[in-house]
């Protein structure tokens, strides 16, 4: 089990999380909701120590870090048992599909570079993108590279996967092709937070959904509880605002 603590984080006086409790068992992909502008990605940003939270404290695999000190060997540790995926992919522009894998193979985990090249190359396989190992970023499009973005992350062999909007900066008719991959991550059993937009999805993917708002977490349920039934009233104008049903239906 990971478990976050009292996470709070602010920016001047504007509160974007508010001692936030979470316990994410093994395998449960976590559906994460809400309005813009409500903490959502922050959340995955301390947890990766991306953002450092004014308090908060993680534990994971038996380490318990405070997330709200900034300690080289700590991020070390829990950039070592996750990975993240974000929104405009973040690939390095002057290295090749196959060099972005390997990086964070040989700089966080220490592997040596003929391991690593073979451990890239298979997660490359596995998101059907091997053939594009030596392309270098800007000759592939936005859905191929996020899903070197998501080989990267896996090839760390995360225990938890943070996925951050991972199909805001897509054309439209790219979504599909980065949601059947993360689809198909989540049926093998990978635990993980999503964030995202594609309610449809999230409803599909999710084994628990948590709604947001205000840096509080408001509604936590099943996604029949939280889409279907939900008990807080925020949730609840939220959904009558927005046509779930009008939106596309990713089920593969």
């Amino acid at each position: 089990m990971i478990e976050i603590e009292g996470l709070s984080k602010r920016y001047h006086d504007n509160i974007v999380l508010e001692d936030i409790e979470l316990k994410i068992q093994e395998g449960e992909v976590i559906g994460i909701i809400g309005p813009s502008g409500t903490g959502k990605s922050t959340l995955l940003r301390c947890i990766d120590q991306l953002e450092i939270p004014d308090k908060g404290i993680i534990s994971l695999d038996g380490i318990r870090v405070d997330l709200s000190k900034k300690n080289k060997k700590e991020i070390i540790k829990i950039r070592q048992n996750t990975g993240m995926v974000f929104q405009k992919f973040n690939l390095f522009e002057k290295k090749t599909a196959l060099e972005n894998v390997m990086e964070g193979l040989i700089v966080v985990k220490k592997m040596k570079k003929e391991e690593a090249r073979k451990l890239a190359l298979e997660e490359l396989e596995k998101v059907g993108m091997l053939s594009f190992a030596n392309h270098y970023p800007k000759h592939m499009s936005g859905g191929q590279q996020q899903r070197v973005a998501i080989a990267r992350a896996l090839a760390m062999k995360p225990r938890l996967l943070l996925l951050d909007e991972p199909t805001s900066a897509l054309d439209p008719e790219l979504v599909g092709e980065v949601l059947e991959v993360i689809k198909e991550i989540a049926a093998k059993g990978f635990t993980m937070l999503l964030v995202s937009h594609e309610m449809n999805f999230v409803k599909s993917v999710s084994n628990r959904v948590i709604f947001l708002d205000k840096g509080h977490i408001v509604e936590d349920g099943t996604p029949k509880e939280v889409f279907e039934h939900p008990k807080n009233q925020r949730t609840k104008d939220f959904f009558s605002k927005m046509s779930i049903l009008n939106q596309p239906e990713y089920v593969i």
